[in-house]
């Protein structure tokens, strides 16, 4: 496959947008209006807004474009012939996909709500994604609140076919936190299923702008920075200094959608920690230096400016292209100039990996016959 003599891309980072009537129809009797669903009007403001389960998010703000571009985006979110026809487009052999409203869901109160919501969600996943196995890695979603229930799901959704899995960002506060040995199945299991496990923005503690209505947008720019931050301290408290990572070897994190532009810093304040503050502080050593437990983690970019800093400290073949497809910031339709712009000037095999080899071999895509 490949358009205008160029060659195919794979996207670690994409989405589906999920049926408004997905939740309501299974769990409305059960959960009444608790659960997530579409409505036509917020904080006075009319338009399609959709209810989180906790917050609501004015869906125009998600997906932009001319009316023919939504239709196709918003389209492909639920319909994946139209999203396979879009992969095509734009020169897209396979992808991550990843949830949109069931991110936001995570940050939801009723743990057993948001595991039905978690269930419901992956079954919808699984058979969206059959359509075509091979070009469609689906990303289940899975609530760490009871870590027996995390560690059923998990095993679950492996025998479904989704190839990868996304947990809170962060434990809650009245949780014990990830470094905690509570997980330590879940890591386990992950690891012996060759699950990745994903950060990915909005799940976590942090307040997403996009849920931020009239007054409380004067907050825009503090909950884009803390939101766009949270997973860089949660990797070094928990899953490195905390030793989830010197106890699971061979588990895989993703960090996706915080792009790489803050690696250097926190890699160096990182070692800081290791080297000065820790010893002072007496914190508990960890195996390895800092630098060496990056190669069990993968950091996902769109159309980061900074990459070539980032390069300096850290493994290309550590870093995914995505495409956020069908969100406002995603590529599409214009991937291959996207690509040319970010990565033109890097040499063939470091733009390769980047936008293909990575991505393939983190995830074991069986690739279709090009």
């Amino acid at each position: 496959m490949a358009t205008n003599g160029q060659l195919p891309v794979i996207s670690g980072d994409s989405h589906v947008i999920e049926p408004a009537d997905l939740w309501s129809k299974p769990l409305g009797a059960r959960y009444g209006d608790a659960v997530p669903r579409m409505v036509s009007e917020h904080a006075g403001v009319k338009g399609d807004h959709f209810f989180t389960g906790l917050e609501y998010v004015r869906v125009d703000e998600i997906v932009e474009g001319d009316e023919e571009l939504q239709r196709k985006l918003v389209g492909s979110g639920t319909d994946p012939a139209i999203r396979l026809t879009c992969m095509d487009e734009d020169n897209v052999i396979g992808e991550i996909v990843n949830s949109t409203w069931m991110l936001y869901a995570m940050r939801t109160r009723d743990d057993r709500l948001v595991e039905d919501l978690c269930r419901v969600f992956n079954d919808w996943l699984a058979e969206y994604c059959s359509h075509a196995p091979k070009r469609l890695y689906g990303t289940s979603m899975i609530h760490m609140a009871d870590i027996d229930w995390a560690c059923k799901e998990l095993e679950r959704t492996a025998k479904l076919g989704l190839k990868s899995v996304i947990i809170n960002c962060d434990a809650r506060p009245e949780w014990p936190p990830f470094q905690d040995k509570h997980y330590n199945p879940f890591w386990a299991r992950a690891e012996e299923l060759g699950q990745p496990v994903t950060l990915h923005i909005i799940t976590g503690n942090e307040v997403d702008p996009f849920v931020l209505h009239g007054p409380e947008r004067i907050n825009v720019a503090r909950t884009c920075i803390g939101v766009l931050a949270e997973a860089g301290p949660v990797l070094a408290n928990e899953f490195i200094f905390g030793g989830v990572l010197d106890r699971f070897e061979n588990l895989k994190l993703v960090l996706s959608e915080y792009e790489v532009c803050w690696l250097p810093y926190w890699l160096f304040r990182a070692k800081q920690i290791q080297d000065d503050f820790g010893p002072a502080l007496d914190i508990p050593k960890i195996k390895r230096p800092v630098e060496e437990y990056m190669d069990q983690i993968y950091h996902g970019l769109i159309d980061d400016p900074h990459l070539d800093k980032v390069l300096d400290v850290i493994d290309p073949k550590t870093i995914m292209w995505g495409s956020d497809f069908p969100h406002a910031r995603c590529t599409y339709p214009n991937t291959m100039a996207v690509i040319e712009r970010v990565f033109g000037h890097l040499d063939e095999e470091t733009r390769r990996d980047i936008t293909f080899n990575n991505c393939a071999r983190f995830y074991n895509f069986d690739l279709p016959a090009a």
